[in-house]
């Protein structure tokens, strides 16, 4: 059923409700007229055959059934009280005192009742006695007169009471009180719903927020890759052997092309040794996991260029240049993380002294390093060296 029905279901029955009311209302209502009428007869009637003391008696009469019609009535509505169950999760909760006092009243006057029951017909000849010696006039009909007021209109109150109570002011209350939940609850569905759409729209917020992050961590990674490809091809060993110089300067050219070659090949084991035993740095450990060995030292230093993009400068010097210096125009072969292309590897030529090699990155890793020709073994993890940031470790 939808919500519109479901809507048009809930309006059909409330107008059948209130038929139902109006209509219990109205039966009420013409029971009490044929009942004050039936009343009204004897309390008149009576009176009318004693013309000296007519007037007196019949003030009197209805003194006393307007006074036992309105006591009873009023006891009827205790005992014609309905009750509600209130939900207890509910935040609106219905006042039901006035129902919790009609129950101890009720107990009280029927226990009181039960208790005196007995006593009951002298109360009521007490009564017609006390009417008689009042009203002056010293007769027996009196008595009866007073009694028979008394009987008829406290019945006819309590009946009165209630059914009206049953029948009318209940299904009022209870019309009344729904209406009330039913406002409160319409309240919380409209805040339930605002709260949904509130975090829907944050929802939607939080995944554009995520891709384009992803956008920007490939546009990076895009960017990195770009501006650290390398100038020659690690795997053409004519251009790296074109980087020494003219061919005049190479003495030995066979030679140095088995040594690049075996550079490449023993570094590329250690790259696929280091991918299986850890795979997140696998140049850690590859290396002799040192960063000064055979008085050749590895060094970097890190700069952060934005959030999260680095330069990094790496050098191999030598610990002791006066005896045993970095020969001019040798080549230095650097081993990075396996995101730097494939393979990731960098081959510099050394000049004064030094090999160097700069680059971009977004987070620290391992780098290793062949001197002399692979003679010489260097490692460095960034994420050791002093004074970078702990986003640039933890990245």
């Amino acid at each position: 059923m939808s919500l519109a029905e479901n809507k048009s279901q809930i309006e059909l029955e409330e107008k059948k409700d209130k038929k139902a009311i109006k209509e219990a209302e109205a039966s009420v209502l013409f029971t009490l007229y044929i009942g004050f009428f039936i009343g009204l007869v004897p309390v008149i009637g009576f009176p009318i055959t004693i013309p000296e003391m007519g007037g007196r008696i019949l003030f009197i009469g209805l003194i006393i059934g307007i006074a036992a019609f309105i006591s009873s009535f009023f006891t009827g509505t205790l005992f014609g009280m309905p009750k509600r169950n209130n939900i207890k999760e509910s935040d609106y909760s219905l006042n039901n005192s006035l129902v919790e006092i009609s129950d101890w009243l009720t107990k009280i006057i029927v226990g009181l009742g039960l208790v005196n029951l007995k006593e009951i017909p002298d109360f009521l000849i007490s009564l017609g006695e006390y009417v008689r010696a009042s009203s002056k006039y010293d007769n027996q009909l009196v008595n009866i007169y007073s009694i028979g007021i008394v009987v008829y209109f406290s019945f006819l109150g309590l009946y009165i009471g209630y059914n009206y109570m049953r029948l009318v002011l209940s299904n009022k209350y209870k019309y009344a009180d729904d209406n009330l939940l039913e406002k409160k609850l319409e309240m919380a569905r409209s805040e339930a719903l605002e709260a949904k759409n509130e975090n829907e729209q944050k929802e939607k917020e939080i995944v554009k927020i995520k891709s384009d992050i992803q956008d920007k961590v490939q546009l990076t990674k895009t960017l990195l890759k770009k501006v650290n490809d390398p100038i020659i091809s690690e795997t053409d060993v004519q251009s790296v052997i074109n980087l020494m110089g003219s061919r005049k300067n190479i003495k030995d050219k066979g030679n140095l092309e088995h040594n690049i070659e075996k550079m490449l090949n023993e570094a590329n084991l250690k790259l696929k040794k280091g991918l299986i035993t850890n795979n997140s740095d696998p140049q850690k450990g590859q290396w002799k996991s040192n960063p000064i060995n055979n008085e050749r030292e590895l060094k970097a230093n890190v700069t952060e260029e934005a959030k999260g993009l680095f330069k990094i400068k790496i050098q191999v010097v030598s610990t002791d240049p006066e005896n045993n210096p970095l020969k001019n125009d040798d080549l230095i072969l650097f081993a990075l993380h396996n995101t730097f292309g494939e393979p990731p590897f960098r081959i510099v030529k050394v000049a004064n002294q030094t090999a160097e090699l700069n680059f971009y990155s977004y987070g620290s890793f391992t780098v290793g390093a062949f001197v002399d020709y692979g003679t010489t073994e260097l490692e460095l993890d960034l994420a050791e060296l002093p004074n970078v940031s702990n986003y640039f470790k933890s990245h």
